[in-house]
């Protein structure tokens, strides 16, 4: 049975960095002193702000704890605020690093077996490898797993921790927790209800509800995508539902959940953002009706599973992209102790996934799915993910690969094969692991030295 080391960082405070570093821009945040208060109380494990049912919408919440707070505002504030807004929509999300050196965790690796480089990915590396539905797994109650062997992972939601694997000691999962501020909670609450209201107005059908990859909670996906056959990239339509995820997604507090499951990919895996960044707006500017779900967010697609109880089979998303991470946010009221689990097959562990908290893993290589909850409990869920195929169609100079040959000589073809080749292990290199993480925010006269290893 492989062994995971957990390195935990009781000191490392992401939402403070989120929110001191990388200038998050939710018109609903007050960016006043008093929301950065080392002291700031975590909500206790499994607690919620709302008493959601699993009727869903007929749920109650109570009057918005922020309400009239941007008329508190003050005028130096709202003055921040918009400057901040500004630099980003010109320079992009920025991570300052003095601020990123104060809050990465310093605790080491001491210890890793399993292997990265073994995961199921294609030869051209772009994607993760399709065994078509014969990897679907059931779902696993917790007592079930630990019969199995499984190793649960405790995890009160807020604290960063990470999962490593390989001699090379990289990130395999990334638990990027949630801010500490009060308000963050309160925000999921609504956007929990919000979630269960769209469902609800959607009018899902039964074959909507029960599908391959879960029972009774129907799925959907809103932005951009190509691959499985589509000639190129495309704006993933819904039909009379496409305006109901519109609104979602331009929902405040779903938008906040959203930028800071985007701020956690930029923190803790700099170089792929950075790629999936650059080669996305290289497709944007070829073709300017192509339209992501989050206009701060690098992510280009999401996928919104609706509950009231979600619970997912075990399955790989193979076709996003190999290196990159899904970033994936649970919402609702349950106990995380007793249902709601995050489940890694390769890893044989589930961790505990309170409402509210974010967890990165490169779900096209990872069997995952998700325990269930409680009878009554509300578990709902929504993910942000890059489609391996937009990658590989920028690569291709837009066009398929097909096409591609057709337009080449057969020696630059062979020449760009090779290259693809080439592709996965280049990609791991862009894999962190604590120390370089640190050292890329590190002023150069103090860089640590460390001994290289392989991948």
């Amino acid at each position: 049975m492989a062994r995971v080391l957990i390195a935990s960082a009781p000191e490392f405070d992401l939402g403070e960095l989120i929110r001191t570093a990388l200038a998050l821009d939710c018109e609903e945040l007050d960016e006043s002193e008093s929301l950065l208060a080392e002291d700031a109380q975590a909500p206790a494990q499994g607690a919620s702000a709302m008493p959601l049912t699993a009727q869903g919408a007929g749920a109650v919440l109570p009057p918005a704890a922020h309400a009239g707070e941007e008329k508190l505002q003050s005028r130096k504030n709202l003055r921040r605020s918009s400057k901040r807004k500004r630099e980003k929509a010109e320079q992009g999300r920025k991570v300052r690093p003095e601020a990123a050196l104060k809050y990465i965790p310093k605790a080491p690796i001491l210890e890793s077996v399993a292997e990265i480089v073994h995961l199921p990915v294609t030869s051209c590396g772009y994607q993760g490898l399709n065994e078509g539905k014969g990897h679907l797994e059931e779902t696993y109650t917790v007592e079930e797993l630990l019969k199995l062997g499984f190793t649960e992972i405790e995890w009160d939601g807020v604290t960063p921790q990470v999962i490593v694997a390989g001699q090379a000691e990289k990130f395999m999962i990334v638990m990027s927790g949630r801010p500490l501020d009060p308000t963050y909670q309160e925000c999921q609450a609504r956007a929990a209800q919000k979630i269960l209201q769209a469902g609800e107005a959607a009018g899902f059908l039964p074959e909507e509800l029960d599908h391959p990859r879960a029972s009774n909670s129907a799925a959907l996906n809103h932005g951009i995508f190509h691959g499985q056959g589509t000639p190129h990239p495309l704006n993933l339509s819904n039909g009379c539902r496409t305006q109901l995820l519109e609104e979602l997604c331009s929902d405040p507090d779903v938008c906040r959940m959203a930028e800071f499951a985007d701020a956690s990919f930029k923190t803790w895996s700099p170089e792929v953002y950075e790629e999936i960044q650059r080669k996305l707006e290289k497709l944007y500017a070829r073709d300017p009706s192509l339209s992501k779900p989050f206009p701060f967010s690098v992510y280009p697609c999401t996928a919104f599973n609706f509950g009231p109880q979600v619970c997912c089979k075990g399955h790989r998303d193979s076709s996003n992209y190999a290196i990159s991470w899904c970033a994936i946010q649970a919402l609702g009221q349950f106990n995380p102790r007793r249902g709601g689990h995050l489940v890694i097959k390769e890893l044989k562990v589930f961790i505990q996934f309170p409402a509210g908290s974010t967890i990165l893993i490169p779900s096209a290589l990872l069997t995952h799915g998700n325990t269930p909850v409680e009878d009554g409990e509300v578990r709902l869920s929504f993910t942000q993910f890059c489609p391996g195929g937009l990658i590989r169609w920028v690569d291709n100079n837009f066009q398929t690969q097909a096409r591609m040959q057709q337009r080449l000589s057969k020696k630059a073809f062979l020449d760009k094969m090779k290259l693809k080749e080439m592709r996965w292990e280049r990609g791991l290199e862009k894999i962190y692991m604590l120390d370089r993480l640190k050292n890329k925010y590190m002023p150069p006269e103090e860089v640590l030295v460390t001994a290289p290893c392989a991948c």
